[in-house]
């Protein structure tokens, strides 16, 4: 079988993410999108990726074992990355007809090839007659956060715990049966594991530090590190080789990115590569306990509904000490935010301070040294990438 993982018309509902990701890259629980869609296929099944041309190259570096953007897309599955997938869902789509959720096209089964340039029409085309399934969808990014401890309750019935792990005799653990701890975990004296009102998953060579409270539900990804006296109070989402402190709760941090002091961060998205000064905090909850409205572009304010939402932030940015970011604030890629009191609601990409505009190449030699320290490299493509992104503002 094929299967076709596409970005639809929406993507940049996305934003920040999206500006330099593909929608199924969106890591909500232990896996990404397409990490989901991956574990489903069998040996001869193969994946096609269809993303926008911007990020065709990016995508393509990332995901060199699969074909991007092919002239011809075979007959097929085709699945939005923007779905949260899995088995049950999937094995009841049936041949030649299409699927929505809330007004969003998520599934067409078609048994005819598609040409790359009429595949939107073919999306616009289906949607006109559809079945409504209920699934997961993340519509906007902030969706991500409000639905993570579904997915978690879910992600933790499918792994189990590992026996090589160290945890000290101080440490204090409620309902252990709703605690999983993978290889080489390293929990160390005085730690709270609270899994009483949802599920704790510590991946492989993930280390707990000193004294730190870890309730659920939660998802601490492989080889990142909870400083001590952290406060982690759930609904939490912490990807891969990340360095965490201070309090947190209703997070998802997709990866590679250090909150590493005091401060609180609360119902935000931080994309890869980002720093959080010490003691920058944000609100996420308006005076007036009204809906929270934020803007994913210059032009473009949504009203979320949601009565709690923080920040979102895009890769690549850095804020200065104690830094403090109102209710809704979002925050594109690259940006470097600091300065006396709170920040603009509304900061765009490459941004220095309030008025400046950072200096590309000094911006890249910190993206290498960035990644240099986590033994990795920024590649010619990223830096093109990066670079267009920065002469678009």
């Amino acid at each position: 079988m094929n299967y076709i993982l596409f970005e639809d018309s929406k993507v940049s509902n996305l934003r920040p993410f999206s500006i330099n990701h593909a929608s199924f890259d969106i890591r909500i629980g232990i896996y990404s999108n397409i990490e989901r869609v991956l574990a489903l296929l069998s040996k001869d099944d193969k994946l096609y990726l269809i993303v926008r041309p911007d990020i065709e190259d990016i995508t393509r570096e990332r995901y060199p074992q699969f074909i991007i953007n092919p002239k011809i897309i075979p007959s097929g599955i085709m699945l939005n990355g923007a779905t949260i997938w899995h088995s049950k869902i999937i094995s009841k789509l049936e041949i030649n007809k299409s699927y929505s959720s809330n007004g969003n096209i998520v599934a067409v089964f078609r048994d005819v090839s598609t040409e790359l340039m009429q595949f939107q029409d073919v999306l616009n085309k289906s949607l006109e007659i559809t079945i409504d399934i209920d699934l997961i969808h993340i519509n906007y990014l902030w969706d991500s956060i409000f639905c993570l401890p579904k997915i978690l309750s879910n992600d933790a019935k499918d792994i189990s715990s590992s026996s090589n792990y160290q945890i000290d005799s101080t440490a204090i653990i409620s309902n252990s049966e709703n605690i999983v701890i993978n290889e080489n975990a390293n929990i160390k004296p005085g730690v709270i594991l609270d899994a009483s009102k949802g599920p704790i998953i510590i991946d492989k060579n993930a280390m707990i530090d000193i004294g730190s409270l870890v309730q659920g539900p939660i998802y601490i990804g492989e080889n990142s590190i909870i400083n001590p006296g952290a406060k982690l109070r759930g609904n939490i989402s912490i990807g891969p080789v990340s360095k965490v402190g201070g309090e947190l709760e209703d997070v998802i941090i997709q990866g590679y990115t250090n909150k590493q002091h005091d401060g609180y961060l609360g119902h935000s998205f931080l994309g890869e590569w980002i720093n959080l000064g010490a003691n920058t905090t944000n609100s996420d909850l308006k005076n007036n306990y009204s809906n929270v409205r934020i803007n994913i572009t210059k032009d473009l304010q949504i009203n979320t509904l949601q009565q709690f939402l923080g920040v979102l932030i895009g890769d690549y940015t850095r804020t200065g000490i104690s830094t403090m970011l109102n209710t809704g604030t979002f925050i594109g890629l690259g940006a470097n935010v600091f300065g006396a009191g709170f920040q603009p609601k509304y900061i765009e990409s490459f941004k220095w301070g309030v008025d400046d505009k950072t200096n590309f190449d000094k911006f890249i030699q910190t993206c290498q040294e960035v990644k240099r320290r986590r033994n990795r490299t920024i590649s010619k493509i990223e830096i093109e990438l990066l670079k267009k992104l920065y002469n678009l503002d």
